[in-house]
């Protein structure tokens, strides 16, 4: 359940990043600038992700910090939405970012193997 459960983060965190498009492109309809920020804001996550969420990132978070902070980035981006006029799918994805994060901290992916109660050899 931890693939599927990892899986649904990375789809979720694609839905982020053209959740923040529509914003921009949304936010300043009719204005050149909404070109700066529906290309800008997703490409400022997608870097913001790589230097500070990102798994293999070298900094010195912790891995459970860095997710916190990733579902909080994932969050605004929600709120982005809902800010755009879509308060339903808005709605959906906030509710899918948090019961995501619930089910990382319950299925903890980064605890070693050994202290998973399902891990091991059976015998």
């Amino acid at each position: 359940m931890s693939i599927a459960n990892l899986g649904l983060r990375f789809v979720v965190e694609l839905l982020a990043i053209v959740a923040l498009g529509y914003w921009g492109f949304a936010a300043l309809d009719g204005t050149p600038w909404r070109f700066v920020a529906g290309i800008g804001a997703p490409v400022v996550l997608v870097v913001v992700w790589a230097l500070v969420v990102a798994p293999n990132t070298d900094n010195a978070l912790q891995p459970r910090t860095q997710e916190l902070i990733g579902t909080g980035l994932l969050l605004v981006a929600a709120a982005a939405l809902a800010r755009a006029g879509q308060p339903v799918p808005a709605a959906v994805l906030a509710a899918t970012v948090l019961v995501n994060q619930v089910l990382l901290i319950a299925i903890n992916p980064g605890a070693p193997v050994a202290l998973l109660p399902h891990a091991g050899p059976r015998g």
